[in-house]
């Protein structure tokens, strides 16, 4: 009875510190920007070779800077809710420009997954994972990282967990509302 006292109490032990350790590495990290901040602009190429330039190119709008992966569970459970946004919204001046941290040679895969996810905007993808220039550039540690920006004054009005899942559509409806005025 003791040694089966001493396995339960082993076994709660290293169960509770692999759950700790599992969600620090998990644990969502902030972004190098917040609300209130301007984004940085950028020039990139998108999947289907235009150049995109932000956030000069969505002025009048208000645009979802998706930094994302085909690989992350977590962007993937997340693009229905995206998607649903971007039917519901697209129409009164809601953009989304996804950024993709796929690895090299899965330009097929993300095309593929666009497609058959009904992802129709517009994609940067360089194949440079954690690396690629757009993530660095924002600070991005931890995917998804939906960023909300003003496309005319490129304000970033929400991030990270406040512009995904249910505070997505809200927080892109109140943006949207107050370019109208």
């Amino acid at each position: 009875m003791k040694h089966t006292y001493l396995r339960t109490i082993a076994f709660s032990t290293v169960a509770g510190l692999a759950m700790g350790f599992a969600s620090l590495s998990t644990a969502a990290q902030p972004s190098a920007y917040s609300a209130g901040q301007k984004a940085p602009s950028f020039q990139a190429k998108t999947t289907d070779g235009k150049t995109v330039k932000f956030p000069s190119d969505y002025k009048g709008k208000v645009v979802l800077l998706d930094f994302w992966a085909t690989w992350c569970p977590p962007c993937r459970a997340e693009m229905p809710n995206v998607t649903a946004a971007y039917q519901k919204l697209h129409e009164k001046g809601f953009e989304i420009l996804g950024i993709s941290l796929d690895k090299a040679g899965a330009g097929q895969t993300l095309a593929d997954f666009t497609k058959s996810n009904n992802m129709s905007w517009p994609q940067v993808y360089d194949g440079k994972y954690w690396k690629t220039a757009l993530a660095e550039q924002y600070g991005i540690h931890s995917i998804p990282r939906p960023i909300l920006v003003d496309g005319d004054t490129g304000l970033i009005i929400a991030e990270g967990t406040d512009a995904r899942g249910d505070k997505l559509v809200p927080a892109a409806e109140k943006a949207l509302a107050g370019k109208k005025k």
